[in-house]
């Protein structure tokens, strides 16, 4: 049970970790010239849903701080998860449900970014299938 609890706190700070990195790069991610002419170009490109007019740069902003608050709300919920049941095994459909999260997180990222958000998710995968594994 040990190495199911620790491969599991593992897996979930590592989530959590990773989304306050990704809220906190993002916040503090210099303006460049470059930088500042992609976002102006990305706030010209606008369209309409429902009646409500957005930008690019809005929703590409919207969507990256919601991905930092998932990834730390997804942490937290699991690292709670473990601390409310210390006494016994930790349900085997909460782990499945982490495993396929994190391998289709995975997939994603291989395809859409570059190694480190691979490698943040990759542990979190690793870590929640040795869970499973070792879970009596």
């Amino acid at each position: 049970m040990k190495i199911t609890s620790l491969s599991y706190k593992i897996a979930s700070w590592t989530l959590l970790i990773g989304g306050l990195i990704h809220t906190i790069s993002d916040l503090l991610s210099p303006a460049t010239p470059e930088k500042n002419a992609i976002i102006s170009q990305m706030k010209a490109f606008t369209g309409q849903v429902l009646g409500t007019e957005f930008n690019l740069y809005g929703f590409f902003q919207g969507f990256s701080f919601m991905m930092g608050l998932f990834l730390i709300g997804y942490g937290a919920i699991n690292l709670l998860i473990l601390k409310n049941n210390q006494e016994a095994h930790i349900p085997s459909n909460i782990l499945i449900l982490n495993i396929i999260i994190t391998l289709v997180s995975v997939m994603i990222s291989i395809k859409y970014f570059f190694l480190i958000p691979v490698i943040l998710v990759a542990i979190p995968f690793l870590g929640y299938l040795v869970a499973f594994i070792t879970n009596k």
